[in-house]
């Protein structure tokens, strides 16, 4: 947005500069000024300069002001201030929580602590997540495995692991050798703290909801549950007439259980009677991303730690990567879309692809989900 009072310190300074040039003369022959003034150096210089500064002081203080005083362009406590006036609050960032399999010897009933520390190994960013088990457990005498509830240890979605990526012990448990994670692991997914941009999203639902029942009613009150980052209305009578669909994403897009039936509370505590809605998580289109990625300059390593980052972002919402736009429900992932993302990774030439060779579909409630990612790397031949 560009603010209509905003001047750099030049503006004001040639504006001043100005001002005087055109009065001083005629302030002169009044004898309001003994002499023409030097504007070049000197104590005039000096005062003209710290009063310029002066001003422009004013001048960012009020651009502040002006583009906080719009919810669209508010930032941090002001944005916090214009949703308390439509009684929202920002959603708190939340911890992931689940269950992790430990794997053990046979022999006598292993005891499993409170307290232990399991994690990821350094994703593409060299980000680490622990957990910590927060309950006792033990694998009985003559099993191998026991499930045991765990919680992140930091706040956000970054803790949302992939399954198998849990797969590291940090604090010994004897007779205990192994730890991983499930497909469906994660009991209560983790969020980040909503951002000005989510924030600003839900003042302008807030408003639109009180037109009545209609699609924006749906979506600002599925927006309103902290770990909800999207909500696709489908009210075309998706079941036939008089029926709706509230397609929910997740901080870890397809939601938990427990997401979803904290949206269902929501929408139910709004008594949208006259409808028969649900609520329900997208259909999971699974996407395996597998190529060659063919370089001409850098580290093959470093390149291939980039390209997965750039990537996973795609399916990170909100992203993680400036300039990539997260996959929503109902998106279809196109090969071009692919293409762009890795080719912005300095040094590759072009890509030989194994998986995907065509445009994935996805219908209005699925979501395209990204089971891995798998990039070899070879070296481009001499022209």
């Amino acid at each position: 947005m560009s603010i209509p009072v905003k001047k750099t310190l030049a503006d004001v300074r040639e504006m001043i500069f100005q001002r005087i040039e055109e009065v001083q003369d005629e302030y002169a022959a009044k004898g309001w000024l003994p002499n023409r003034l030097n504007l070049n150096k000197g104590v005039i210089r000096g005062l003209i300069e710290v009063f310029a500064f002066c001003l422009w002081q004013l001048y960012v203080l009020l651009a502040e002001i002006l583009a906080n005083a719009f919810p669209k362009y508010a930032k941090g406590e002001w944005a916090d201030l214009h949703a308390d006036q439509v009684e929202l609050k920002r959603k708190e960032a939340t911890k992931a929580i689940g269950n992790v399999i430990f794997t053990g010897e046979e022999s006598g009933n292993i005891k499993i602590p409170a307290g232990r520390i399991v994690k990821t190994p350094p994703d593409g960013t060299g980000a680490i997540y622990r957990y910590v088990t927060t309950e006792d457990a033990i694998i009985p005498d003559g099993q191998t495995s026991a499930s045991v509830p765990v919680e992140a240890e930091e706040y956000g979605r970054g803790a949302n692991a992939a399954p198998g990526q849990i797969n590291e012990i940090s604090t010994s448990i004897p007779k205990v050798t192994a730890v991983t994670n499930g497909s469906d692991w994660m009991a209560s997914e983790g969020a980040d703290e909503e951002t000005d941009s989510q924030l600003g999203t839900r003042y302008v639902l807030r408003w639109l909801e009180k037109n009545g029942c209609t699609k924006y009613a749906y979506e600002s009150w599925a927006m309103s549950v902290p770990g909800v980052i999207a909500v696709t209305v489908l009210d075309q009578h998706p079941r036939g007439q008089g029926t709706v669909d509230v397609v929910v994403k997740g901080s870890n897009g397809v939601p938990t259980d427990e997401l979803l039936a904290k949206v269902r509370l929501a929408i139910a505590e709004n008594f949208p009677v006259n409808d028969d809605w649900i609520a329900k998580g997208p259909t999971s289109v699974g996407v395996t991303i597998r190529a060659e990625l063919v370089i001409v300059s850098g580290s093959p390593d470093v390149i291939i730690a980039e390209a997965e980052n750039r990537i996973r972002a795609l399916f990170t919402d909100p992203t993680t990567v400036p300039g990539i736009s997260p996959l929503q429900i109902g998106e279809d992932l196109t090969l071009d879309r692919l293409v762009a993302i890795i080719m912005a990774v300095p040094g590759v030439k072009s890509i030989n692809w194994e998986s995907p060779t065509v445009d994935t579909l996805v219908a209005a409630d699925a979501l395209a989900v990204l089971i891995g990612v798998d990039f070899t790397t070879k070296w481009a031949e001499a022209a």
